[in-house]
């Protein structure tokens, strides 16, 4: 199963015009569901979700705190998982995972960011995934994981 998506224009501040891999995915909780455009981050190893999406949808706060270290910042996180559904163009292309996440705890007296980052974790491995700028396309090819796990190296 294939599914292909769009690279999304975005406004950045000083009114430049970018294309950033962003997908539209519903993650799923306990308490309900939510669907939010995330970017797809070869860089980041692991999927990451602002606390006040986490608390919304029921995502459990109770895994291992710990530090996320980025580009001259740092945040405190808490280990947890969601299932996350990627939108095809008709609801029979959705595939469903249940990935590794880090929850970025809210920081008193600073804005939550709001963004969704999917990162390498449970998404590459079911994914072949292809960034063709040039075309304007996002290409999630969907992998037999059993077998991928099997590869001759």
């Amino acid at each position: 199963m294939t599914l292909v998506y769009k690279f999304k224009k975005e406004k950045l501040t000083d009114g430049t015009l970018v294309s950033r891999p962003r997908i539209l995915v519903v993650l799923n909780g306990k308490a309900s569901s939510i669907e939010v455009p995330a970017l797809i981050d070869s860089g980041a190893d692991i999927t990451v979700i602002p606390e006040s999406i986490a608390m919304a949808i029921g995502i459990s706060m109770s895994g291992e705190k710990s530090k996320l270290y980025a580009y001259r910042e740092s945040n405190d996180v808490v280990s947890s998982s969601v299932n996350v559904t990627f939108l095809g163009k008709a609801g029979r292309q959705s595939v469903n995972l249940k990935i590794p996440v880090l929850v970025s705890l809210s920081r008193k007296g600073c804005e939550d960011e709001e963004d969704i980052v999917l990162g390498i974790g449970g998404i590459f491995d079911a994914f072949d995934i292809t960034f063709k700028k040039s075309q304007n396309r996002i290409i999630l090819k969907k992998t037999n994981s059993i077998l991928s796990m099997f590869k001759l190296k």
